[in-house]
């Protein structure tokens, strides 16, 4: 049985489903969120030497979504080793998907048989299935 695994992801959360076949529809396997970037402190004391003082807010939000597109491929690429799907979806806005596949080891880039670049993080496993129909059946 061929097992596709379906990434929904943006750069604060992401959602793994399984779909094992046609009408088969979507199971949750995992969710995570990233730490809320609107509770990180970029400011300080006057004069620290924290990372707030090397960089803005927007370097600091880009490192931490290139952190979170790091941790969303290590998890892909240990479930391929593992043999937990044969092939991927990824879905994710375009500038985040940029993030991910800059990310991935070339044997996990290679079981990638479709992306989506929408934030569809916000959408049930329904919703999902009726706007992935053709990456779900080759």
């Amino acid at each position: 049985m061929s097992i596709t695994w379906v990434v929904v992801a943006n750069a604060r959360s992401a959602t793994v489903y399984e779909n094992l076949g046609p009408n088969k529809g979507l199971q949750l396997v995992k969710e995570w969120e990233t730490t809320n970037l609107q509770e990180i402190d970029y400011g300080g004391p006057a004069g620290a030497m924290d990372k707030s003082g090397w960089h803005g807010p927007g370097e600091l939000r880009r490192n931490h979504a290139k952190g979170f597109a790091h941790r969303i491929a290590g998890e892909l690429r240990q479930a391929r080793a593992g043999n937990r799907f044969s092939r991927a979806v990824l879905v994710a806005p375009p500038t985040f998907m940029g993030l991910i596949n800059a990310e991935l080891d070339p044997p996990t880039a290679r079981a990638v048989s479709g992306r989506l670049e929408k934030d569809y993080t916000r959408r049930s496993s329904s919703e999902l299935c009726d706007h992935l129909g053709d990456c779900l059946c080759p």
